[in-house]
C-alpha cells in the first residue's frame, strides 16, 4: 500500500511539474503519454480495489485522466486548426460519454457520484438551491451596479502589465507574506512566447515545490487573476510539511479556490485598488462590483446544466443544452459548484478580515498570521468546515452576496 502511495505521489508529481512548464512556455509539448505509461500501476484503474476514502477517488481520477487524454487532445488540436463551436461541441459530447463510461467501470453510477465521492459531505441539491437564489437576489444589485459612473471601466491603462508583480508584492508585504521569503515557491511572471495568458498555481510537491506562473496583462481583472493565482500558491507554499500525504494533497477542489477568493478580495478592497491603480476608490469599487457580480452569476448559470451532464446515463452523449460552443464552458466533474462554494467561503472571510483588522487589513500582520494558520492546515478540512471553526455564515448565496456587497 505504502508503495503505491509514493508511486501515485511520484506520478502526481511528473504530471504537475510537465503541466506548469507546459504553461509557463518553458516547453512545446505535455508528454502526458509518457508519463501516464511509466506509472501505468497509478494509471491502470486495477488497484482500487485495495483502498477506499481519499486514495481510492485519487486513482480513480488517475486512471480517469488517462482514458480522457486522445479526446483532450483531439479537442485541443481541432480547436487550434479553427473548427465550428458546433464541430468541438460534438467532440466534447463524446468526451462526456467516454468519461461516464469510464467512471461506471471504476465503480461509479455517474459523475454526480463522482463527485459526491471527491467531495464528502456536499449536498448538490442544496448548491442547485444556492444557485438560483444567487441568480434572484442579485439581480437588483448588478442593475445597480451597471448604473454606477465608471462601471464599465477596465483600467487597462492604469493597470499595465508590467506592475503586475510590484503590485502583489505591496499588497502581501505589511502581511509578511512576500513571496520572496519563500524559497519553495517560484515565481515565473517574465513575458515568453508560448506562456499561457492564464495565471496560475501549482505544486509538483505540496509544500516544497511550489509555481506561481503569470503572463504580465493589463487592466484591474487581469491584476485579480494574479492575485488570485497567489493566494493558491500561498496555501500550497504554507501548507505543514508534517501532515499525511492525504490532508496534503488529496484535498476538497473547492479549497484552493476558496482561498485563491481571499486574495482575490484584497485585490479588489476599494481603499488599495484605488491606490494600485491611481483613480479614486469610489470609482474602482464600482467597476469591480459591476465584474464580480457578472462573474458570480455566470457561475451560478452553470450549476444546473452541469448537473444535468453530470446525472447522465454512463455513455450518454451530452445533449444540446443551448448556444454552440457552451460545452467549453460547462462539463460534468461540476466546478461551478467548487466555485461557488469557494466564493461563498473566500467572500465572507475578506469580510471578516476587514472588520477584525481594518479596512486596510492587509497592512496588518495579525491578518497575514491568521491566513497562514489556515493555510498551515493544507488539504485538511472543506471550506465549509473551516467556516464552521471560524464561525462564518454557512456558505451560501445569501452570505456570498451579502459579504460582496459589503466593501
Amino acid at each position: 500500500m505504502a508503495d503505491l502511495h509514493a508511486r501515485y505521489e511520484s506520478w502526481r508529481e511528473a504530471r504537475e511539474r510537465a503541466r506548469l512548464e507546459l504553461a509557463a512556455g518553458l516547453t512545446d509539448r505535455f508528454d502526458v503519454e509518457r508519463i501516464d505509461d511509466d506509472f501505468g500501476d497509478v494509471t491502470s484503474g486495477g488497484a482500487l480495489a485495495r483502498f477506499d476514502g481519499r486514495f481510492k477517488v485519487a486513482l480513480a481520477q488517475a486512471a480517469l485522466a488517462r482514458e480522457l487524454r486522445a479526446s483532450d487532445e483531439r479537442i485541443a488540436a481541432r480547436g487550434a486548426a479553427g473548427a465550428e463551436p458546433e464541430e468541438l461541441d460534438e467532440l466534447r459530447a463524446e468526451r462526456v460519454a467516454i468519461r461516464s463510461a469510464r467512471l461506471a467501470q471504476l465503480g461509479f453510477a455517474n459523475a454526480r457520484a463522482f463527485a459526491e465521492a471527491l467531495r464528502p459531505g456536499v449536498d448538490y441539491e442544496h448548491w442547485r438551491r444556492e444557485a438560483e437564489r444567487f441568480l434572484e437576489a442579485s439581480d437588483s444589485a448588478l442593475r445597480s451596479a451597471e448604473r454606477a459612473p465608471g462601471a464599465e471601466s477596465a483600467f487597462a491603462a492604469e493597470l499595465p502589465g508590467a506592475r503586475l508583480r510590484a503590485a502583489l508584492d505591496f499588497a502581501l508585504e505589511g502581511m509578511h507574506l512576500e513571496l520572496a521569503r519563500l524559497p519553495a515557491l517560484r515565481v515565473d511572471a517574465e513575458p515568453r512566447a508560448g506562456k499561457q495568458s492564464a495565471a496560475l498555481a501549482g505544486a509538483p510537491r505540496i509544500p516544497d515545490e511550489v509555481w506561481l506562473v503569470f503572463a504580465p496583462a493589463p487592466g484591474a481583472a487581469a491584476c485579480e487573476r494574479v492575485f488570485a493565482a497567489a493566494g493558491e500558491a500561498l496555501h500550497l507554499a504554507f501548507s505543514s510539511a508534517a501532515l499525511s500525504f492525504e490532508k496534503r494533497v488529496l484535498g476538497d477542489p473547492a479549497l484552493g479556490l476558496a482561498f485563491a477568493e481571499v486574495t482575490r478580495a484584497l485585490c479588489a478592497e476599494p481603499a488599495l485598488g484605488g491606490t494600485l491603480a491611481g483613480v479614486d476608490p469610489a470609482h474602482f469599487a464600482a467597476a469591480t462590483e459591476r465584474r464580480h457580480l457578472l462573474e458570480l452569476r455566470a457561475t451560478a448559470e452553470r450549476v444546473a446544466l452541469e448537473l444535468q451532464l453530470a446525472e447522465l446515463a454512463p455513455g450518454a452523449a451530452a445533449p444540446e443544452l443551448g448556444e454552440p460552443g457552451i460545452l467549453a464552458s460547462v462539463g460534468p466533474a461540476l466546478s461551478s459548484v467548487d466555485r461557488l462554494r469557494a466564493a461563498s467561503f473566500g467572500v465572507p472571510l475578506a469580510r471578516m478580515l476587514r472588520a477584525r483588522f481594518g479596512r486596510e487589513w492587509w497592512r496588518t500582520r495579525g491578518a497575514g498570521e491568521l491566513l497562514k494558520e489556515l493555510w498551515n492546515t493544507g488539504a485538511t478540512y472543506s471550506p465549509e468546515a473551516l467556516a464552521r471553526e471560524l464561525s462564518l455564515p454557512a456558505p451560501s448565496a445569501e452570505a456570498l452576496l451579502e459579504a460582496e456587497l459589503a466593501r
